[in-house]
């Protein structure tokens, strides 16, 4: 949704984004023509939460790794494959909001030592989750498995780049289900050819769908899921109705329970901001 095609909707009074990142839409274009904003960003948290820890667990396990040597014939009770103990290693969240809290929660489950690096985030949150706040140089360098949920903006494009993966262990792990280009691309493809980390788990790319020549596609310690973590038949029945709802709310003059740009002159005369 850009500028100009926000211009030329003369009649819209309001723009959902059906999931958490909006960074698809020229808020600032849309304010100025005074057309409410809103997202989606609890209806599915568990859910990419799951994703996340079901890309880091095929990782660890090797499981898409073992599944392919039992169809080719080979059976290996003990594989070749350093196989880490999950319970006693450290991940590193990157940005603790209701996703990473998610992520957290259930890497504490697996006995997993929980850092993070979220400037925007108070101590007291840090607290009550229990995690542990580091620096982003910290968490890079620390972290036997880094996860990434955090909104894509001018501050976070490309935040994962080859200065920020050289930091990594070469034995560690990158799980993005954020958005694709909060990781540069081309540097992951080079310190996974290269050696730098182990391995990767995505569920976003910064192109999607890839390219067929993209060497992600044939990389065997890569795991890749179609931007679908935030998929499950809960989160398919809830969210239509969500969406009507949240519209329905500003054409009705109330407040949506998200609203992006509450300083829209449309918000603003509605009675929502």
């Amino acid at each position: 949704m850009t500028r100009r095609v926000l211009e030329s909707l003369t009649q819209c009074k309001v723009v959902l984004r059906t999931g958490v990142g909006y960074d698809v839409i020229d808020v600032e274009a849309a304010t100025e023509q005074g057309i409410a904003v809103i997202n989606i960003p609890d209806l599915w948290t568990r859910e990419v939460a799951n994703q996340a820890m079901s890309l880091l667990l095929a990782l660890n396990r090797r499981v898409v790794n073992l599944h392919s040597d039992i169809r080719s014939s080979t059976w290996t009770p003990r594989p070749p494959y350093d196989v880490g103990s999950l319970h006693g290693e450290t991940i590193g969240i990157l940005g603790l909001g209701r996703i990473g809290s998610a992520m957290a929660q259930r890497a504490k489950g697996f006995e997993l030592n929980v850092i993070a690096y979220d400037p925007y985030i108070s101590d007291e949150v840090f607290t009550d989750r229990g995690v542990t706040r580091v620096s982003f140089d910290e968490m890079m360098s620390q972290s036997d498995y880094i996860s990434l949920h955090t909104p894509l903006t001018d501050e976070t494009r490309h935040i994962i780049n080859e200065n920020a993966l050289r930091l990594m262990k070469p034995n560690a792990y990158l799980i993005n289900t954020s958005r694709g280009p909060v990781v540069e691309e081309a540097a992951l493809i080079k310190a996974l050819q290269e050696g730098w980390l182990a391995g990767a788990g995505l569920d976003v790319l910064e192109k999607e769908p890839p390219a067929s020549d993209n060497p992600l596609l044939s990389m065997d310690n890569v795991v890749l899921s179609p931007h679908s973590g935030h998929t499950s038949v809960l989160s398919l029945q809830l969210r239509t109705g969500r969406y009507g709802e949240e519209v329905a709310a500003v054409l009705d003059g109330r407040m949506p329970r998200n609203l992006v740009n509450p300083q829209s002159t449309r918000a603003s005369a509605s009675g929502v901001a």
